[in-house]
């Protein structure tokens, strides 16, 4: 976004310092947590927040701190990925390693208080927010390259390889230390689900849903009418 837009000053914000060695001059990291106050006096333009499920406590609060940082008539644009797997077919059923696997991290997401399916409640959150302009879409990935559009096929290898890299990241210390799994258990059902994953021919045509959202900020503040 930074070579694209020249002369916009672009923040990014994660947890930790994952960040890229390089960016352009005018891209800037912070580490901190969103859900920490916001005691910063600055105003944006626009406010992108994307793959946060099962990252957030509060989103109403989220929300709300997010349009507070807003000038009037920026931005807020949210996208998420519901990590439940499914498909329109029937091949992708509870026999499969990768379906128990996919439930078992949904409950561990559910067992800390967080959601693991935040994205269709992105709407409502925003227009309660105050947001206008709210606009709402939905799309259909595959989880793998099964696909016959050479354009899903390269979405579902771009989405095996997301999968499969972060695998045991996502379930190591969740199913550890939340289902109260062993490590050499997690390891040989994480191992099941990458065979069933990079299956050549592909044993279930398995989909993703991925929301987004995006409003605008009046420019003018409605008006309080409640009286004292």
């Amino acid at each position: 976004m930074g070579d694209i837009f020249e002369r916009a000053e672009v923040y990014g914000n994660d947890l930790s310092a994952i960040q890229p060695q390089w960016a352009p001059p005018n891209v800037r990291f912070e580490i901190d947590d969103v859900e920490s106050p916001w005691v910063e006096t600055k105003k944006y333009d626009f406010i992108m927040c994307r793959y946060m499920t099962a990252s957030i406590t509060d989103w109403p609060k989220l929300v709300r701190n997010i349009y507070d940082h807003l000038n009037p008539g920026g931005w807020v644009e949210f996208l998420d990925m519901n990590p439940e797997f499914y498909s329109e077919d029937g091949s992708y059923t509870q026999d499969h390693a990768t379906y128990k696997w996919n439930q078992a991290f949904l409950a561990a997401i559910r067992a800390v208080g967080r959601d693991p399916t935040p994205g269709p409640g992105h709407e409502a959150r925003v227009r309660e927010a105050g947001f206008t302009n709210v606009t709402a879409e939905k799309y259909k990935a595959p989880l793998t390259p099964w696909a016959k559009d050479q354009h899903y096929k390269d979405l579902g290898m771009m989405n095996l390889v997301l999968t499969i890299d972060g695998l045991e990241g996502f379930s190591m210390k969740m199913f550890t230390e939340v289902l109260g799994r062993t490590r050499k258990e997690v390891e040989v059902e994480i191992m099941g689900v990458r065979n069933e994953l990079k299956a050549n021919p592909p044993i279930f045509r398995a989909l993703v849903e991925l929301d987004v959202v995006y409003g605008q900020k009046p420019l003018a503040e409605p008006e309080d009418h409640t009286e004292a």
